[in-house]
C-alpha cells in the first residue's frame, strides 16, 4: 500500500494531530490536556482514520499505558480507558486502504467506491458504541 506508507512517512499524521487534539481533549475531559495520553490517543485515532493499522496498534498500546499511568486503581479500568477502547474498536476509517487494495487486485473498475460507505458505516458504529457506553455508565451509577 504505497499511499499509506507515504502518509505514515511524511509525518502527516503528526501534523494532523495538532488539529484533532482539541476534539480528543473534549472527548476525554478527565485527562489533563498536557498529559502524554492525549497525544497517543490522537495519533492512534488518526492512524486508524487513514487505515494505517500497523501504525495504529503500537500507538493504541502506548495510549493504554499512558492512560494506566493516570489510573488510581490499577486493578480496574477507568472511564477514559473504556471510551478509548470503544472508539478504537469501532475504528473510524476515512480511507480503507486494505479494502481498496484488495478490490484493485481483483480487478475492480472503481475500487475507491468503498470510501464513503466505509466512512459512514464506521462513523455510525462509533457513535452507536459511544452512545451504548454512555447508557451503560448511567445505568451503573
Amino acid at each position: 500500500m504505497g499511499i499509506a506508507k507515504i502518509i505514515e512517512d511524511s509525518g502527516l499524521i503528526h501534523k494532523l494531530s495538532r488539529v484533532f487534539r482539541p476534539l480528543v481533549c473534549r472527548l476525554f475531559k478527565n485527562i489533563p490536556e498536557d498529559h502524554p495520553s492525549i497525544t497517543s490517543i490522537t495519533l492512534n485515532f488518526l492512524a486508524n482514520l487513514f487505515g494505517l493499522g500497523n501504525a495504529a496498534t503500537p500507538l493504541g498500546i502506548q495510549a493504554m499505558q499512558d492512560l494506566q499511568s493516570l489510573n488510581k486503581d490499577p486493578e480496574k479500568i477507568t472511564s477514559e480507558m473504556m471510551l478509548f477502547i470503544v472508539i478504537n474498536t469501532a475504528s473510524i476509517q476515512l480511507i480503507p486502504f486494505t479494502v481498496i487494495g484488495i478490490l484493485a487486485d481483483f480487478g475492480s473498475r472503481n475500487p475507491s467506491w468503498v470510501v464513503f460507505p466505509t466512512f459512514l458505516a464506521t462513523i455510525l458504529s462509533a457513535a452507536f458504541a459511544v452512545g451504548a457506553l454512555w447508557i451503560c455508565r448511567k445505568a451503573l451509577k
